[in-house]
């Protein structure tokens, strides 16, 4: 483990203390179980929009896209639009 020492505000410190007696949990395991599940629930975001992103565009081989590079047929759009 490494130590890490941070600054609370002091509502959130007390709210955190109530919360705390009620379990029996140290500041640090408390502190340690809300960090996991943060950096868990974001990763899960992350990996849900990568998801998405592939069902989005797993569409494009159904749509006669394949083969397209799209960066360069949007590119050639804008400068169309420019002109």
């Amino acid at each position: 483990m490494l130590r890490t020492q941070i600054y609370l505000p002091e509502e959130l410190r007390k709210e955190i203390d109530k919360v705390r007696r009620t379990t029996g949990e140290t500041l640090s395991d408390y502190l340690r179980k809300a960090a996991e599940q943060r950096a868990k629930r974001e990763k899960r975001e992350k990996i849900d929009l990568k998801e998405l992103a592939d069902e989005v565009t797993s569409g494009v081989e159904k749509s006669g896209w394949e083969g397209v590079d799209v960066s360069s047929w949007q590119r050639s759009m804008r400068e169309d639009r420019m002109k």
